[in-house]
């Protein structure tokens, strides 16, 4: 079964299919290359993983994105259009496109943003290597951060300098933290350790619903339980969730994955499991984060 998903994957890339190429025949109407994969996409297609987001990014402006799709059965939402960004629907799949940009300037929540056709400027602004790799709708690779390497070697490496980058985002913290498990990177420079302890407060001007949702997307993750291989990810996992005091029985995790068909929603019960006394430890998380008592 995983030979045949393969070959399908080598000979039917995701894209090759008929609404993606709708969608850049539309973006690509003046022969010029307008348009390309970005991010998760296409870190997913080049480690042969299952593609369910795709992100797009382009050098047309929001105004020039919904005047392009007017016309045709292309639903446009403007689901962050101050930022550039928003989504198109084609036969319920979803691309989420954003103009080429730069940051002007950042408070550590929200960007001011500029407009630019630069690529290499685009792909400067973002927070890894690995999440700044192009691919064009013929499969062109364009790399300008070298970050086909990096994903290569399952190496988590920030822009630039990582001070500056998580000064932009304190969210990319959390982000790290997350790729790092995932890609079991955790072979973490000096700059990159000082630069996360410095700017770990900064996470406390986020929204709470940001920070839930990254820690949802860390716990869903197949290895969380490789989070304990890195003493500096622990500690920074548990300095940001004091709450989780009880993280340790996570080492149990396997066993868990092993019947995982017998629980609904695993993630739920990882999370109780870190939370979970005699006391009322879990209601202050539950209030601070606006969880579910279920």
């Amino acid at each position: 079964m995983f030979l045949i998903e393969k070959i399908k994957k080598s000979f039917f890339p995701f894209y090759r299919s008929h609404k993606t190429k709708k969608i850049f025949r539309i973006l690509d109407s003046e022969n010029k290359k307008q348009a390309m994969f970005v991010g998760g996409c296409v870190r997913k297609f080049m480690l042969n993983e299952k593609i369910d987001d795709i992100d797009i990014a382009t050098i047309l402006t929001p105004d020039e994105i919904i005047e392009r799709f007017e016309n045709s059965d292309v639903k446009v939402k403007k689901t962050g259009i101050e930022h550039g960004t928003l989504t198109l629907v084609l036969e319920n799949q979803k691309y989420e496109i954003t103009t080429l940009r730069q940051d002007v300037s950042t408070d550590g929540r929200h960007a001011n943003v500029e407009f630019t056709e630069n690529w290499r400027e685009d792909s400067e602004r973002r927070d890894f290597t690995i999440n700044a790799i192009y691919l064009d709708q013929r499969g062109k690779i364009f790399d300008p951060q070298l970050g086909l390497e990096d994903l290569k070697k399952n190496k988590v490496k920030f822009i630039g300098n990582p001070d500056v980058r998580i000064k932009e985002d304190y969210l990319r913290i959390l982000r790290f933290l997350r790729f790092s498990i995932q890609y079991k990177s955790f072979d973490i420079n000096d700059d990159t350790q000082k630069a996360i302890k410095k700017n770990l407060n900064g996470i406390t001007n986020l929204s709470k619903e940001r920070i839930y949702g990254e820690l949802q997307k860390i716990i869903k993750l197949k290895n969380f339980h490789d989070l304990f291989k890195n003493k500096f990810l622990l500690n920074i996992f548990n300095l940001i969730f004091p709450e989780l005091k009880y993280i340790e029985r996570v080492k149990k995790i396997k066993k868990l994955s092993e019947i995982k068909n017998q629980y609904n929603n695993l993630e739920d019960l990882i999370l109780s499991l870190m939370l979970l006394d005699y006391s009322n430890n879990h209601e202050y998380f539950v209030y601070k984060y606006n969880v579910s008592n279920e």
